[in-house]
């Protein structure tokens, strides 16, 4: 098959309803499912005014964002977007992440300046770390000179052991090196030297939309604020063209994490799921179920609960859209090129 040509329809899940099997599901949508569609071969992922105030007691958009179901582990990530930021407040976001430790490689335009890309990157920041331990000194910004909230560009991420590129439109708009780093307490093992705030563990792509304009002075400052809801029935949009994703690792090999025979006695009665733990062909059927009430042992749970279930050995990545719904690598090491149609 050729990766560059063939496509086809992605499969989407609430990630309320995912089952945890990636196999059956490329992309789990979360927050506000309904902002989430597929049209004009795009996938656009809107924010709408919510029907409540926030904790501020201002009216605040409800933003979505739609996450791969599989994770990889250094490569490229190209993804043709126009962005949603044409008000102040607006913020559009193509990220590489993972919630457990944290690490997270970024690109977001703000509708403060959407002439303005922002990247940054962060080490071991979960959700609930506190937002006074969280190092922000890691941001960059480049001017564009064009408006990206009116017509599509093309963005990368290079993320390789030891550098990281963001490109624009096929330019690199900036560059970190993996030994120019802070330094972290301990010893990394696979260098045998001290180890670096780096981002290194295995993480899905992420695209979103969210209102920064109406929260905290600090966030709203940098998004831009007031975020227009002057119209009941305003909306904004992200729309990704295309996803392009190159993973790099030391040959054409993937692991499925955790192996065959792994874990709690098998029971067959459900209702989880853990994907491939029986059977690497990508069907459901002879996959192991296992029950909490069957003495005592408590189950596994779909991964979107629980990221640390499936850990690629180098490139276990989603967005797996072949013919015959398994994961295809070929030399290239181009695992899809994704368009919406």
């Amino acid at each position: 098959m050729d990766t560059a040509q063939d496509f086809i329809q992605p499969r989407l899940a609430s990630s309320k309803t995912f089952n945890g099997n990636p196999y059956q599901y490329d992309f789990t949508s979360e927050y506000n499912a309904e902002g989430i569609n597929v049209h004009d071969s795009k996938l656009k992922i809107s924010m709408t005014l919510d029907r409540l105030p926030n904790s501020y007691g201002r009216p605040q958009g409800l933003g979505s964002v739609v996450s791969t179901t599989r994770f990889m582990q250094y490569g490229k990530v190209k993804a043709r977007v126009k962005t949603g930021s044409s008000s102040p407040g607006v913020v559009s976001a193509f990220i590489i992440r993972n919630e457990d430790p944290g690490d997270e490689i970024d690109f977001e335009v703000v509708g403060r300046d959407p002439t303005e890309a922002q990247t940054n990157f962060y080490y071991r920041t979960p959700p609930d770390m506190s937002t006074d331990l969280i190092d922000y000194s890691n941001t960059g910004k480049e001017a564009l000179s064009t408006n990206t909230a009116l017509d599509f560009h093309d963005y990368e991420i290079e993320w390789m052991p030891d550098y990281i590129l963001w490109k624009v439109d096929d330019k690199v708009i900036r560059h970190v090196f993996r030994n120019e780093t802070k330094d972290d307490v301990g010893i990394d093992p696979a260098t045998g030297q001290t180890r670096k705030k780096y981002p290194s563990s295995p993480a899905r792509i992420q695209f979103g939309i969210w209102d920064g304009g109406q929260g905290s002075e600090g966030t709203a400052a940098w998004a831009g604020t007031p975020t227009d809801w002057s119209k009941p029935d305003q909306s904004y949009e992200i729309q990704v063209d295309y996803v392009d994703i190159q993973c790099y690792y030391p040959g054409n090999e993937t692991q499925i994490w955790p192996p065959a025979g792994y874990g709690p006695t098998k029971i067959h009665n459900g209702p989880y799921f853990t994907p491939g733990l029986d059977n690497r062909g990508g069907l459901d059927e002879g996959d192991s179920f296992y029950s909490e009430q069957e003495n005592g042992v408590r189950p596994y749970i779909p991964f979107y609960r629980n990221p640390k279930l499936m850990i690629p050995t180098g490139c276990l990545m989603g967005l797996a859209l072949v013919v015959l719904g398994t994961i295809e690598v070929v030399r290239r090491r181009r695992v899809s090129k994704v368009r919406w149609s």
